[in-house]
Parts: C-alpha cells; structure tokens; sequence
C-alpha cells in the first residue's frame, strides 16, 4: 500500500477522478470517528459540507454496516446511493433479499431473547438490532476477549448460520446469502455508468471491497496494514477530513481546466 496524501499518492486518486467517478465512503471510523458508544458517533460538520460539495458534482455512494435509517441521520446532504447493513440492505436488485434478511434476523431475535447463556448479562455487551443484521457490541466489556469468545460461540450456534463479520470490537451478524461491501459497490458502480470509483473504509468489512482489485477501482484504507489488500491508506481516522477536502480540490481543479 502507498500513503495517500503524497504527491505520488494524489496523483492516483487524480487519475482516479479524471472521468466520471463513483466516490464511495464508509461511515464509522472513516466519516466519523469511532466512539465508546456507535450511537453517538457522528460526521464532523466540514466534512459534511465537502461531502455535498462533491454530491452536488459526481454520483457519491455512502456503503456502511449501519442501518439505512440510522446512517441517513447521521448525513447532512442526501448521497445518491445509500447501502446500509454492509450490503445486506438497499443493493439494487435485491429488494426482495432484504425482506427475507430482515425475517432472518426476527427469528435471531427470538432465539436470543429465550437464552440464559453468561453473555446476556456480561456488563459492557450490548445486542444491536439493525433489521437486516445484528450487531453484539463488546467495546465496553470488562474482559473484551472473555466476551468475544462467548458472543462466537453463542453467534454460531443460530439457525440458520450467521455470516460472522468481526468490526472494532462488535461482532455483526450477517444473514446467509446477503451482498457483501463488494458485491454492493459493483452493483452500483455497474448502475451508476461512471468509468472509476473510488473507495475508502477500514476494517475487515471493507476489504470485501479492497479485493476486488479491479484497475477501474482505487481503493483507500484508514489505518495502514500490510495485510490489507487497498491500494492506498491513511495513517488515522482524523486524516479522513483533509482527504475528503483533496477531493473537492482535485474535482475544482478539473473542472476549471
């Protein structure tokens, strides 16, 4: 991987920009920092406005593991897709998925309501329900590796079997058959008719996109990792606001010329 925010970095994601381009961005811990609780996370206002900056100019994709309707609260401008669910949910042409997603994850629902297991009252381990998949956040837990273990194994004993995704500490649960990053943003990029897109996000969800490894798509890494399969990367999260401003300015110097 190569830093981004060199000149050779920068000349990437010029090239990347030079015709029509579908940016894409993943919401916590690359457009907002990650906190102690997911629900207070939140899109510094800058950034927002750079954001719309770009939407009012070339399509922008926001492909997040939150809801649709938690994600779209969080945006002060409308992106014009918005895939939620880490693909599970608002994927063109899987309208009908979605609905059997969301009837997969009731029968979850149940399955943990009626267990006594030690995870239910471990402090610190909080159940989030995202219609399309589930979330077991364990950020706050006393003993985070104690309660990982616990939340595997209790994960992998649903019917029918989750997709386990592991996040920054929140092990999401993905219902069998969904989209994943990937799938999603090739769905879009193929409906949205540009020639390049542009991706940045940075945990293990994201590298179902990192791997695509086609030549008409760059992707960006927050936090370096040798293992990553992105072209670029950021060293930190707080690094996201001046990206997304060379955006902005790559686009203006474009359309300028």
């Amino acid at each position: 991987m190569r830093y981004a925010l060199t000149p050779d970095g920068l000349g990437a994601i010029g090239a990347s920009l030079a015709g029509r381009t579908l940016l894409s961005f993943d919401i916590d811990g690359t457009l907002a920092p990650i906190v102690e609780r997911p629900w207070d996370a939140s899109v510094p206002e800058l950034v927002q406005l750079d954001l719309a900056r770009l939407a009012a100019r070339t399509p922008v994709a926001i492909i997040t593991g939150r809801a649709i309707g938690d994600a779209r609260t969080m945006l002060g401008f409308v992106p014009h897709y918005l895939i939620g669910n880490h693909g599970a949910e608002g994927v063109p042409g899987y309208e009908h998925a979605t609905a059997e997603f969301a009837r997969v994850c009731r029968g979850w629902l149940a399955e943990l309501a009626a267990d006594e297991a030690p995870w239910r009252t471990e402090a610190g381990v909080a159940l989030e329900d995202k219609i399309c998949s589930l979330s077991l956040h364990y950020r706050q837990a006393t003993d985070r590796r104690t309660a990982r273990q616990w939340l595997e194994r209790r994960a992998q004993r649903l019917v029918p079997a989750p997709t386990l995704l592991d996040g920054k500490y929140v092990l999401n649960l993905i219902p069998p058959g969904a989209p994943d990053k990937g799938e999603a943003l090739a769905a879009l990029f193929a409906r949205s008719g540009c020639d390049h897109a542009l991706y940045i996000g940075d945990d293990a969800s994201d590298e179902a996109v990192f791997r695509l490894r086609s030549p008409a798509v760059l992707s960006v890494r927050v936090g370096h990792n040798r293992r990553s399969a992105a072209d670029l990367y950021l060293r930190r999260q707080s690094e996201v606001p001046r990206f997304v401003r060379e955006l902005v300015k790559i686009r203006a110097r474009r359309e300028a010329k």
